[in-house]
């Protein structure tokens, strides 16, 4: 180093790495890279300083088109503030008259030259509408005529203003008037005319609007068959087992029709109430845990039978609260109401053409749904007989329940493996539950009177929902599960129990965890291959169940000790079985052979 610094050589003071010496260079650089002139700056004149700096060009170029679109861009600061167009002192752009050419103004500037031309616009005489001579008053005391004073007639706004638009509205500006004339010089005089068909005679027109409706329907045609196509693609597991298909979009059900059974007179009492008002025997309600009141017995004997269906019973539901009435859906597609007073039907609903899967009365007894296999939900008025409602998504409904806290929405449990949420109101549905892998046989609400919603499928899953939220926040599966087509809460709603086609009922918790209660089964009765019903005391000290050969059983609720089994039912299963809610020990039952039975 010593000698080349004898010489008047450059010598290399360091060894910097190679990855410093490609590094481009960072910040500004002087125009003079040799330092020779040495020329004393102004403050504030940066007009040495060139800014030789790396940047993002993808970002430039989203900043930028932004900046263009909206007048706001993001500055090239460590802070991420933004810069608005009133800061370069500019925020529109106007023509020049005497240059021809556009230039940036201020927001005051623009305003005052955009009142200056109206002004001017307004004072032109040729953009006012004067009166006719004949039209005006010849009234007064010389003869003379006499003109209307003058009225203004504004034009309207047009759509189109200036080339500038694109600087105030981006893409979405309209088009400038430049566009237009271009467009309208390429048009040809037939297009200005009004297009060819304008010239066309009257028959080739017509002739040309009956093709059109042609294909049309054609293609109507179409979209029904490939409707049909993705029945058949959904329900291809098991549609030897399913009703007919739908035909058509606007297939409509059968028509509706009811009968009031007994004489007129009694529609209404001697107070003017309806008949679907209790008596004072039932208006006495059974709460959980009153047992002072309300203690529960094992029902001995059948005391009254209930015939009027052609065909088998397939569900029977008690009226909310009282249990004064009782509502069966058979499999002749008929639904009835009785009273379990008199031991008489009330009223025949008829307007299903194929069985009857379920029926659910409302909150409060006034309205009740009934599904049927000829894939239709109706919603019936209790009291009248009158249709409210009919529903469909072309899939078979298995089950249907209201929402507890609201009687304008129901749910249907269907066979392509949804529950649906309907609006009775609009008939749209308004959700869908799609985590099932098999047709859905049931749905339970639990927890604050419907705040979460149970479901079973014939996929030996049970899930856990919240309500209106489509995703299930619990899943209860396990290798050695069956399939549990039927699912009742406890009164007290600590638990659920599920009928598994095992042979045996199974427990679960009804809150928190849901945990399936392993110590707890109630066995003894064969119900592989039906869907018997589950009832449960008020008291919650009993329960019963139907089986498959026809027979009722009875298990105490504590111990799972079997008490006692009848022969309730011929011909067929015990399907349905519901426990009184104010009669301490009335239990009803329904099968295949077409009977109720009222068992205390």
């Amino acid at each position: 180093a010593g000698a080349g610094a004898a010489t008047g050589e450059m010598v290399l003071m360091n060894n910097p790495l190679k990855s410093q010496l490609m590094q481009p260079v960072q910040g500004p650089a002087i125009l003079d890279p040799n330092g020779i002139q040495i020329v004393k700056k102004k403050r504030g004149d940066e007009s040495h300083i060139k800014a030789n700096v790396t940047f993002d060009h993808t970002s430039f170029e989203e900043q930028r088109n932004a900046f263009q679109r909206t007048g706001q861009a993001r500055a090239p600061d460590e802070r991420g503030s933004f810069v608005d167009r009133g800061i370069y002192g500019h925020t529109r752009r106007r023509k020049n008259a005497e240059t021809g050419r556009f230039e940036f103004v201020s927001e005051d500037v623009y305003q005052a030259d955009v009142k200056a031309k109206r002004k001017e616009w307004v004072n032109e005489p040729e953009h006012f509408e004067q009166y006719d001579d004949a039209d005006a008053d010849t009234t007064g005391e010389s003869g003379a005529a006499k003109s209307k004073p003058t009225k203004r007639k504004r034009k309207e706004a047009e759509l189109i203003h200036d080339s500038d638009d694109d600087i105030n509205y981006g893409i979405w500006g309209p088009p400038t008037k430049e566009i237009v004339e271009r467009q309208k010089e390429q048009m040809t005089d037939v297009e200005r005319a009004g297009g060819v068909e304008s010239s066309l005679p009257d028959e080739i027109i017509a002739e040309r609007a009956a093709v059109a409706e042609r294909d049309r329907q054609k293609g109507k045609e179409t979209e029904e068959r490939e409707n049909q196509d993705f029945d058949k693609l959904v329900e291809r597991k098991m549609s030897h087992l399913l009703p007919p298909r739908i035909d058509g979009e606007e297939a409509k059900a059968c028509e509706a029709s009811s009968t009031f059974h007994p004489p007129q007179s009694e529609e209404f009492n001697y107070k003017g109430e309806s008949w679907l008002v209790p008596n004072t025997d039932f208006r006495e309600s059974a709460e959980f845990g009153d047992l002072e009141h309300h203690k529960c017995y094992v029902p001995k004997k059948c005391v009254a039978k209930f015939t009027g269906h052609n065909k088998g019973v397939h569900r029977i539901r008690l009226f909310p609260g009282t249990g004064h009435l009782l509502l069966s859906g058979g499999l002749d597609g008929k639904c009835k109401v009785w009273s379990v007073a008199g031991k008489n039907v009330m009223r025949t609903y008829i307007g299903h053409s194929a069985a009857v899967r379920d029926v659910q009365f409302n909150n409060d007894g006034t309205k009740f749904l009934s599904c049927s296999f000829d894939r239709f939900i109706r919603l019936w008025n209790t009291e009248t007989g009158a249709v409210e409602g009919t529903y469909t998504n072309r899939r078979v409904p298995y089950v249907v329940k209201f929402y507890p806290l609201d009687d304008s929405i129901f749910v249907a449990g269907c066979s392509d493996n949804k529950i649906v949420a309907y609006d009775s109101k609009s008939g749209e549905i308004t959700q869908e539950y799609n985590h099932h892998l098999a047709p859905v046989n049931t749905i339970t609400f639990v927890e604050d009177r419907g705040m979460k919603m149970i479901t079973s499928s014939d996929d030996k899953k049970v899930l856990i929902w919240e309500w209106d939220i489509g995703v299930p926040i619990k899943y209860i599966s396990d290798p050695t599960m069956h399939s549990m087509p039927v699912i009742t809460l406890h009164p007290s709603g600590s638990y659920f129990v599920g009928q598994s086609l095992d042979n045996q009922i199974a427990v679960y918790q009804g809150r928190d965890r849901f945990a399936v209660q392993r110590k707890k089964k109630f066995t003894g009765h064969q119900v592989s291959g039906y869907a018997c019903d589950i009832a449960i005391s008020p008291d919650g000290q009993f329960m019963c169940s139907g089986d498959g050969n026809g027979k009722l059983f009875v298990w105490e609720w504590k111990r799972g000790k079997l008490l006692q089994k009848y022969r309730a039912h011929d011909k067929g299963p015990t399907i349905g079985c519901v426990w009184h809610p104010v009669l301490p020990s009335t239990v009803f039952t329904c099968g295949w052979d077409g009977v109720i039975k009222m068992w205390e």
